[in-house]
């Protein structure tokens, strides 16, 4: 599936990625030159630099210690690589729980991280989780939330899946039970408008991120009952109302009942 196209921010830093990784491996060549024995001949940074193509200026003052841009940016960044690391694992612990924050969960949560220090320090700005994001965009990404009802999110917990899974040792493995007796069935509910769906923030690849609260709202259910062999059983479909419409069966390409 195409993806969305990126940003100018993402690609200007995916350029300075790629132009800082080319700019080591000048220096790292120019190093291994200079490590070679007296009475061999050495290259300098002019032909190491055309050959990389980048700034032979640069290269000489990164070899002699100085700093690059990039990582002179790094320096005024509000949070410190450690910090920000911190907020990408609370993030995603979070979204894992069905509980996504937003973008002002996130803001709010940076700015917790900074009112920790001993001195004080100026609150993110209102562009500062976008470029946050952009930064571990490989990690995080935004989602439409879909409504999950609190008592189901506070079932998805490590003791409650370890449970889980013992049952199914102590009642299928260990009984023998076939494969082609075993069934698994599922039901999605499928709002008719929208029931207050928000932007958030969870984890890259996820197509669907739930958030945690109240989800007694009115759904069209669909079942599905497949078999551990692979088959599966016809779809249904349960509309509420009194009478059924003959039109709610239209392009009905499943041929659910």
């Amino acid at each position: 599936m195409v993806g969305r196209a990126l940003s100018e921010r993402v690609k200007m830093q995916e350029r300075r990625r790629v132009d800082n990784t080319t700019m080591q491996q000048a220096i790292d060549e120019y190093l291994r030159e200079q490590a070679k024995p007296d009475g061999v001949q050495k290259r300098g940074y002019r032909p190491i630099a055309d050959k990389y193509g980048v700034s032979r200026s640069t290269l000489q003052t990164l070899v002699n210690g100085g700093t690059s841009m990039s990582a002179f940016n790094a320096t005024k960044r509000k949070l410190t690589h450690a910090e920000e690391r911190v907020l990408v694992d609370w993030i995603l612990e979070s979204s894992d729980r069905a509980m996504p924050p937003s973008m002002a969960n996130i803001a709010e949560h940076a700015n917790g991280i900074l009112q920790g220090r001993k001195e004080p320090v100026d609150p993110v700005g209102e562009s500062w989780v976008s470029r946050f994001l952009d930064r571990y965009r490989d990690e995080l990404q935004t989602h439409w939330s879909r409504p999950l009802a609190t008592e189901r999110a506070r079932s998805l917990n490590k003791d409650a899946v370890k449970h889980w899974y013992e049952l199914i040792k102590e009642n299928v493995i260990d009984k023998g039970i076939k494969e082609h007796n075993i069934y698994g069935m599922d039901e999605s509910g499928f709002p008719p408008a929208n029931q207050g769906v928000q932007r958030v923030v969870g984890r890259r690849g996820t197509k669907v991120q739930h958030k945690a609260g109240s989800a007694n709202r009115e759904n069209v259910t669909v079942l599905i009952t497949i078999c551990a062999d692979g088959t599966a059983l016809q779809p249904t479909i349960i509309f509420k109302g009194k009478r059924l419409l003959k039109k709610w069966g239209d392009n009905n390409v499943s041929g659910a009942s």
